[in-house]
């Protein structure tokens, strides 16, 4: 099944991330349903806005960017995985 105009844009932004070797991440406002599981391998995120989308879940990998210390949740529908609780620093003002 193809994914949406929003999942390819996010897909790119990652795979530019990851080629860069960029510590921080924005996909705010992007209307993402599904966050593609890639995102996991940018281990060097730092910092990674997901807000302002329509997010429900969160991939598995994501639990792979052990150097989070920022993660912007907020404005979204998400039941927060129990991985999570081990990141140093979140936001999630739903």
């Amino acid at each position: 099944m193809p994914k949406d105009k929003a999942y390819q844009q996010a897909e790119q932004k990652i795979q530019q991330a990851l080629q860069s070797g960029a510590t921080e991440l924005n996909l705010l406002d992007m209307k993402l349903t599904e966050l593609p599981g890639s995102i996991g391998q940018l281990t060097q995120l730092t910092e990674l806005d997901l807000s302002n989308n329509q997010l429900t879940t969160l991939p598995d990998s994501l639990g792979q960017l052990t150097q989070l210390t920022t993660l912007d949740l907020s404005n979204n529908q998400l039941t927060l995985p129990d991985w999570l609780g081990k990141f140093t620093q979140y936001s999630n003002n739903d």
